[in-house]
């Protein structure tokens, strides 16, 4: 019911908040009934007197018709659009399907020896899952969108396996040079330690050649006196 201090924009706002309400738990109207419902929240001075002036012929009626700002057709609202609805579902296949890739890059790396045949009836079912419609606003895909759908999500998994497989290559081509530097560096650590003792011994020999010199020059002072 309009209250007395509400504007027709005012109750229209409110009505058209308790449908968009309604229309989320699973309920909706069709236009005819939406109207009906309107006049009823009405007040007493808006009677159907108030309307007799108004033109009711059949071409009056067409330029009073909705026109949906998504595809300019008279008819229906855009919330009400086949196209809109349409475009909300490809949005949510392709994050269904952003999703999914990241679960077969996943699958890749777990389980290499899959064989393609496993791999071409997960992505089936991946695309297909994709394009769940819910009851109230169903889109049909064509066969063709599909099959377009499917050709393009198993081009880029093969690209992800391509890549999977390069960054493999590498990984394990590190691997080897990272073995091959450790054990150059233990060869050249035992060298260091090698060369040290061998340095040692021979700071020992000059340390005992320096004594016997020392020796051998005061023999020599004693010797002369």
């Amino acid at each position: 019911m309009m209250h007395d201090y509400e504007s027709i924009s005012d109750m229209f706002t409110r009505f058209t908040t308790i449908i968009n309400a309604l229309k989320n738990l699973g309920k909706s109207y069709p236009n005819q009934e939406l109207v009906r419902k309107i006049l009823r929240c009405l007040p007493k001075s808006w009677t159907e007197k108030d309307f007799q002036n108004f033109p009711q012929d059949e071409e009056s009626s067409k330029r009073e018709e909705p026109t949906c700002y998504e595809c300019n057709k008279p008819s229906h609202f855009k919330n009400e659009c086949p196209n809109l609805k349409k475009k909300e579902q490809f949005k949510k296949r392709n994050e269904y399907v952003k999703k999914k890739k990241a679960m077969v890059a996943t699958w890749s790396d777990s389980d290499p020896s899959s064989s393609e045949e496993e791999s071409d009836e997960e992505l089936a079912h991946i695309a297909f899952m994709a394009i769940e419609d819910e009851e109230e606003n169903e889109v049909n895909f064509t066969f063709e969108e599909l099959q377009n759908a499917y050709e393009k999500l198993y081009v880029e998994y093969e690209n992800v396996c391509l890549k999977n497989k390069t960054l493999k290559k590498n990984a394990i081509s590190i691997s080897n040079e990272l073995e091959t530097l450790k054990s150059e560096n233990i060869k050249y650590l035992n060298k260091i330690e090698y060369l040290k003792d061998k340095n040692s011994f021979y700071m020992n020999e000059i340390d005992i050649l320096n004594v016997l010199q020392n020796s051998q020059l005061t023999l020599r002072k004693k010797i002369k006196s």
